[in-house]
C-alpha cells in the first residue's frame, strides 16, 4: 500500500528553507523511502506528520541558514546563532527529528541505522 505523503507545503510550514519546490519534493520523497517500514502501518495522517518532519530534518542539514532553534541574539553588532544538529544523532539531532520519534507510537524510528549484534556460541 502506498504511503500518505504530506505537500511541498506542508514541509515549508515547519521549516523556513530556500530550498526549491523540487529539492522539498525530493526530501519528501527520500524521507518517505528512509521511514516506509516504520509508518506503513500507522494511520494516514501521523505517516504524512513523521514524513513532513523527517523531511524537514533533512532539509535542516543541508541548510546554510539557521534552521536550527536559535540559541543566542544580540543587539549590538546584530548577531544570531542557531542550533546545528550533532553529528552521529540520527534524528534526534535536530528538532524535526525529535518531532518525528515522537510521532512514532513503536520507537521503530529510533532503531533506525542501529547495528544489530549477534553472538554465537561455537
Amino acid at each position: 500500500m502506498a504511503l500518505s505523503l504530506p505537500t511541498v507545503e506542508d514541509v515549508r510550514a515547519v521549516i523556513e528553507t530556500e530550498a526549491t519546490d523540487t529539492q522539498v519534493q525530493m526530501a519528501i520523497d527520500d524521507a518517505a523511502l528512509v521511514v516506509e517500514a516504520c509508518v506503513a502501518a500507522l494511520p494516514a495522517a501521523r505517516q504524512e506528520a513523521i514524513i513532513k518532519y523527517v523531511a524537514a530534518h533533512f532539509l535542516s542539514l543541508g541548510s546554510k541558514t539557521g534552521s536550527g532553534a536559535l540559541s543566542s541574539q544580540s543587539l549590538g553588532d546584530a548577531s544570531e546563532s542557531y542550533a546545528t544538529s550533532i553529528l552521529g544523532e540520527g534524528l534526534a539531532g535536530t528538532e524535526f527529528g525529535k518531532r518525528a520519534l515522537l510521532l512514532d507510537p513503536n520507537g521503530c524510528l529510533a532503531r533506525l541505522g542501529k547495528r544489530t549484534v549477534v553472538f554465537q556460541v561455537l
